[in-house]
C-alpha cells in the first residue's frame, strides 16, 4: 500500500511539473526544470546577457518560453546526412556553373 502511495505521489509530481512547463513565462525554477541547467548557470546566462529575460520587480526574473526555446536551438549541429546532401548540392551547382561558362 505504501509503495502504491509513493508511486502516485511521484506521478502527481510529474504531472505538476509538466503543467508548469506549459506556461508562457518561466521563473528560474521552471527554466532550470525545462532546460536541465542549474540555477547558477541560469543566473550566469542572465548576468552575461546571453539569454533574454524579464525583471519586472526587484530580483525576480522571468523567461518567455519562446525565448528559451530559441536559445536552446542555437548552434545546431548538422547530421552526416545533411552535410552529405549539402556537399552533393555544391558539386551539382559547381558542375552546372562550369558547363555554363
Amino acid at each position: 500500500m505504501i509503495t502504491i502511495i509513493k508511486e502516485l505521489i511521484q506521478i502527481l509530481k510529474e504531472i505538476l511539473k509538466q503543467q508548469r512547463l506549459q506556461k508562457e513565462m518561466f521563473n528560474v525554477e521552471d527554466f532550470c526544470s525545462y532546460t536541465g541547467m542549474s540555477k547558477d548557470y541560469a543566473y550566469h546566462l542572465t548576468s552575461t546577457k546571453k539569454i533574454k529575460y524579464y525583471c519586472p520587480i526587484g530580483k525576480l526574473i522571468y523567461f518567455e518560453a519562446e525565448d528559451v526555446k530559441n536559445f536552446l536551438k542555437q548552434n545546431p549541429v548538422e547530421t552526416n546526412k545533411e552535410i552529405g546532401e549539402k556537399g552533393n548540392q555544391y558539386l551539382v551547382n559547381k558542375s552546372n556553373n562550369h558547363h555554363n561558362n
